[in-house]
Protein backbone atom coordinates (compact mmCIF):
# COMPACT_ATOMS: atom_id res chain seq x y z
CA UNK A 1 0.00 0.00 0.00
CA UNK A 2 3.02 2.44 0.29
CA UNK A 3 4.06 1.45 -2.59
CA UNK A 4 0.81 2.52 -4.29
CA UNK A 5 0.26 5.57 -2.24
CA UNK A 6 3.94 6.73 -2.48
CA UNK A 7 3.10 6.05 -6.98
CA UNK A 8 -0.04 8.36 -6.62
CA UNK A 9 2.03 11.31 -5.03
CA UNK A 10 4.60 10.79 -7.81
CA UNK A 11 2.03 10.99 -10.47
CA UNK A 12 0.43 14.14 -9.40
CA UNK A 13 3.81 15.69 -9.09
CA UNK A 14 5.11 14.84 -12.28
CA UNK A 15 1.52 15.89 -13.33
CA UNK A 16 2.05 19.37 -11.69
CA UNK A 17 5.21 20.00 -12.47
CA UNK A 18 5.82 22.79 -15.46
CA UNK A 19 5.77 21.18 -19.10
CA UNK A 20 5.04 20.94 -22.43
CA UNK A 21 2.01 19.51 -21.77
CA UNK A 22 0.18 21.38 -19.23
CA UNK A 23 1.74 24.55 -20.38
CA UNK A 24 -0.10 23.55 -24.20
CA UNK A 25 -2.97 22.77 -22.95
CA UNK A 26 -3.00 26.52 -20.70
CA UNK A 27 -1.94 28.15 -24.10
CA UNK A 28 -4.74 26.12 -26.25
CA UNK A 29 -7.45 27.03 -23.98
CA UNK A 30 -6.38 30.59 -23.28
CA UNK A 31 -6.22 31.10 -26.99
CA UNK A 32 -9.79 29.21 -27.86
CA UNK A 33 -11.47 28.39 -24.63
CA UNK A 34 -12.13 25.78 -22.80
CA UNK A 35 -13.32 23.13 -24.85
CA UNK A 36 -10.34 23.98 -26.75
CA UNK A 37 -8.19 22.73 -23.75
CA UNK A 38 -10.34 19.77 -22.76
CA UNK A 39 -10.19 18.16 -25.73
CA UNK A 40 -5.92 18.83 -26.21
CA UNK A 41 -6.43 17.04 -22.56
CA UNK A 42 -8.86 14.02 -23.73
CA UNK A 43 -5.57 14.04 -26.68
CA UNK A 44 -3.59 13.72 -23.90
CA UNK A 45 -4.86 11.43 -22.37
CA UNK A 46 -4.98 9.27 -25.41
CA UNK A 47 -1.53 9.37 -26.41
CA UNK A 48 -0.80 8.22 -22.76
CA UNK A 49 -3.39 5.26 -23.43
CA UNK A 50 -0.93 4.06 -26.36
CA UNK A 51 2.25 4.52 -24.00
CA UNK A 52 0.57 2.38 -21.39
CA UNK A 53 -0.31 -0.38 -24.00
CA UNK A 54 3.15 -0.22 -25.59
CA UNK A 55 4.58 -0.35 -21.89
CA UNK A 56 2.22 -3.34 -21.10
CA UNK A 57 3.62 -5.33 -24.81
CA UNK A 58 7.14 -4.41 -24.16
CA UNK A 59 7.44 -2.10 -26.90
CA UNK A 60 8.25 0.64 -24.99
CA UNK A 61 11.84 -0.95 -23.38
CA UNK A 62 12.52 -2.05 -26.96
CA UNK A 63 11.97 1.70 -28.02
CA UNK A 64 13.94 2.45 -25.11
CA UNK A 65 17.06 0.26 -26.62
CA UNK A 66 16.49 2.81 -29.38
CA UNK A 67 16.36 5.91 -28.19
CA UNK A 68 17.31 7.33 -31.77
CA UNK A 69 13.80 6.35 -32.77
CA UNK A 70 12.27 8.25 -29.87
CA UNK A 71 14.00 11.28 -30.87
CA UNK A 72 12.92 11.66 -34.39
CA UNK A 73 9.39 11.37 -33.28
CA UNK A 74 10.38 14.17 -30.69
CA UNK A 75 11.72 16.47 -33.77
CA UNK A 76 8.35 15.40 -35.77
CA UNK A 77 6.28 16.64 -33.26
CA UNK A 78 8.34 19.84 -32.17
CA UNK A 79 7.54 20.38 -35.92
CA UNK A 80 4.37 20.30 -35.51
CA UNK A 81 3.88 22.65 -32.85
CA UNK A 82 6.16 24.95 -34.76
CA UNK A 83 3.32 24.75 -37.46
CA UNK A 84 0.36 25.28 -35.11
CA UNK A 85 2.34 28.35 -33.52
CA UNK A 86 2.25 30.06 -37.48
CA UNK A 87 -1.16 29.70 -37.97
CA UNK A 88 -2.08 30.98 -34.55
CA UNK A 89 0.47 33.68 -34.97
CA UNK A 90 -0.80 35.06 -38.28
CA UNK A 91 -3.92 34.43 -38.19
CA UNK A 92 -4.74 37.08 -35.13
CA UNK A 93 -6.73 35.73 -32.48
CA UNK A 94 -10.45 36.58 -34.19
CA UNK A 95 -9.45 34.39 -37.41
CA UNK A 96 -7.95 31.87 -35.42
CA UNK A 97 -10.97 30.98 -33.63
CA UNK A 98 -12.84 31.30 -36.61
CA UNK A 99 -10.55 28.41 -38.02
CA UNK A 100 -9.66 26.51 -35.20
CA UNK A 101 -11.27 23.26 -36.56
CA UNK A 102 -13.50 20.74 -35.17
CA UNK A 103 -12.73 19.05 -31.69
CA UNK A 104 -11.24 16.32 -33.23
CA UNK A 105 -8.19 18.94 -34.72
CA UNK A 106 -7.54 19.86 -30.81
CA UNK A 107 -7.37 16.47 -30.10
CA UNK A 108 -5.34 15.49 -32.53
CA UNK A 109 -1.97 18.04 -31.08
CA UNK A 110 -2.99 16.63 -27.65
CA UNK A 111 -2.13 13.18 -29.40
CA UNK A 112 1.01 14.46 -31.28
CA UNK A 113 2.12 16.46 -28.07
CA UNK A 114 1.77 13.31 -25.49
CA UNK A 115 3.46 10.79 -28.69
CA UNK A 116 6.29 13.19 -29.45
CA UNK A 117 6.94 13.97 -26.06
CA UNK A 118 10.69 11.89 -24.92
CA UNK A 119 10.11 13.11 -21.34
CA UNK A 120 6.55 10.64 -21.36
CA UNK A 121 8.83 7.81 -23.41
CA UNK A 122 11.39 8.09 -20.70
CA UNK A 123 9.19 7.75 -17.64
CA UNK A 124 7.14 4.40 -19.15
CA UNK A 125 10.62 2.95 -20.05
CA UNK A 126 12.36 3.62 -16.68
CA UNK A 127 10.22 4.66 -14.63
CA UNK A 128 6.73 3.10 -14.19
CA UNK A 129 8.49 -0.90 -14.40
CA UNK A 130 9.84 0.51 -10.86
CA UNK A 131 6.70 0.63 -8.97
CA UNK A 132 5.99 -3.06 -9.76
CA UNK A 133 5.87 -4.73 -6.92
CA UNK A 134 9.05 -7.39 -6.24
CA UNK A 135 7.95 -10.88 -8.34
CA UNK A 136 5.03 -9.73 -10.03
CA UNK A 137 3.48 -12.68 -12.59
CA UNK A 138 1.52 -10.33 -14.02
CA UNK A 139 3.79 -7.71 -14.95
CA UNK A 140 1.52 -6.19 -17.78
CA UNK A 141 -1.51 -6.11 -16.33
CA UNK A 142 0.30 -4.46 -13.47
CA UNK A 143 2.23 -1.97 -15.69
CA UNK A 144 -1.67 -1.61 -17.61
CA UNK A 145 -3.10 -0.64 -13.91
CA UNK A 146 -0.20 1.63 -12.91
CA UNK A 147 -0.58 3.70 -16.21
CA UNK A 148 -4.32 3.90 -15.53
CA UNK A 149 -3.33 6.00 -11.80
CA UNK A 150 -0.81 7.79 -13.83
CA UNK A 151 -3.30 8.87 -16.56
CA UNK A 152 -6.37 10.05 -14.25
CA UNK A 153 -3.79 11.73 -12.08
CA UNK A 154 -2.76 13.92 -15.59
CA UNK A 155 -6.16 14.07 -16.48
CA UNK A 156 -7.43 15.88 -13.38
CA UNK A 157 -4.43 17.71 -13.28
CA UNK A 158 -4.64 19.15 -16.90
CA UNK A 159 -8.45 19.49 -17.23
CA UNK A 160 -8.49 22.46 -14.21
CA UNK A 161 -5.16 23.85 -16.21
CA UNK A 162 -7.75 23.99 -19.35
CA UNK A 163 -10.79 25.21 -16.96
CA UNK A 164 -8.21 28.14 -15.77
CA UNK A 165 -6.94 29.14 -19.58
CA UNK A 166 -11.03 29.23 -20.32
CA UNK A 167 -11.43 31.40 -17.32
CA UNK A 168 -9.45 33.80 -18.88
CA UNK A 169 -10.36 32.99 -22.40
CA UNK A 170 -13.60 34.74 -21.56
CA UNK A 171 -11.79 37.54 -20.32
CA UNK A 172 -9.85 38.04 -23.33
CA UNK A 173 -13.21 38.14 -25.61
CA UNK A 174 -14.80 40.70 -23.52
CA UNK A 175 -11.40 42.76 -23.83
CA UNK A 176 -10.53 42.52 -27.91
CA UNK A 177 -7.52 44.70 -27.09
CA UNK A 178 -6.15 42.29 -24.74
CA UNK A 179 -6.92 39.31 -26.78
CA UNK A 180 -4.60 40.58 -29.49
CA UNK A 181 -1.59 40.89 -27.46
CA UNK A 182 -2.62 37.18 -25.50
CA UNK A 183 -2.97 35.70 -28.25
CA UNK A 184 0.16 36.28 -30.07
CA UNK A 185 1.26 35.50 -26.60
CA UNK A 186 -0.04 32.00 -26.89
CA UNK A 187 1.80 31.87 -30.17
CA UNK A 188 5.15 32.07 -28.63
CA UNK A 189 4.53 29.92 -25.67
CA UNK A 190 3.87 27.06 -28.32
CA UNK A 191 7.11 27.89 -30.08
CA UNK A 192 8.76 27.56 -27.09
CA UNK A 193 7.03 23.89 -26.04
CA UNK A 194 8.57 23.30 -29.77
CA UNK A 195 11.80 24.16 -28.94
CA UNK A 196 11.57 22.64 -25.60
CA UNK A 197 11.28 19.73 -26.94
CA UNK A 198 13.71 20.13 -30.28
CA UNK A 199 16.30 21.39 -28.92
CA UNK A 200 17.18 18.30 -25.95
CA UNK A 201 16.12 15.50 -28.88
CA UNK A 202 18.20 17.28 -31.88
CA UNK A 203 21.04 17.35 -29.45
CA UNK A 204 21.47 13.50 -28.56
CA UNK A 205 20.89 12.83 -32.15
CA UNK A 206 23.62 15.05 -33.01
CA UNK A 207 25.66 13.35 -30.52
CA UNK A 208 25.08 9.74 -31.42
CA UNK A 209 25.41 10.88 -35.05
CA UNK A 210 28.69 12.18 -34.45
CA UNK A 211 29.45 8.99 -32.13
CA UNK A 212 28.28 6.66 -34.37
Amino acid sequence: MRRLLGYVGVCLLVALAPGPDNCFVLAQSAAFGAWAGLCVTAGLMSGLCVHIALAALGVAAVLGRWPRAAEAIALLGACYLFYVAWGMWGAGMAAARAEAGSPFGFWLRGVALNLSNPKVILFFVAFLPRFLPPGCRRRALGLMGLGALFLLSAAAVMGACALAGGGLAAFLGRNPQAAAWVGRASAVAVVAIGVWIFVPAARALAGRGARG
